[in-house]
């Protein structure tokens, strides 16, 4: 797993009251967590650069409210109604979008919106001639 984040530069970007002491360790392990799979490219990993480690902050401060991996559990009540001729039926289903950024909490898509310039695209690859 790669360290985009620690704890002392949680501290310097939001302040030393993000989260309670015990909660710091696991928020930061966490965001670090979260940011390794998203395939980030041309960051020189002894100099992050501010906007990986806002976004890293805003993960840890989200994992240590127990957001950041939280299971989204509300959707939208959806109806259909179909009549042919004397014949109504009706059909009424929840349904959850998962895969929607805007099923994740606010501190989540600002992240992923920082992060944006160094993920790369998995299904990009190099062409290389001659």
């Amino acid at each position: 797993m790669a360290t985009y984040i620690t704890v002392a530069d949680v501290d310097s970007i939001l302040g030393a009251g993000w989260a309670a002491a015990e909660l710091k360790d696991e928020g930061v392990f966490e965001a670090n967590a979260y940011m390794t799979p998203l395939n980030l490219v041309g960051i020189d990993m002894d100099n992050i650069p501010d906007d990986v480690k806002q976004a890293g902050a805003r993960l840890a401060k989200c994992a240590s409210q127990g957001k950041l991996y939280q299971q989204q559990t509300e959707g939208s009540l959806e109806a259909k109604t179909v009549k042919a001729g004397p014949v109504t039926t009706s059909k009424t289903f929840g349904s959850i979008d998962k895969t929607s950024t805007v099923a994740q909490p606010a501190s989540v898509q600002l992240a992923l919106a920082l992060l944006t310039p160094w993920r790369s695209n998995p299904f990009a690859f190099a062409v290389r001639r001659g």
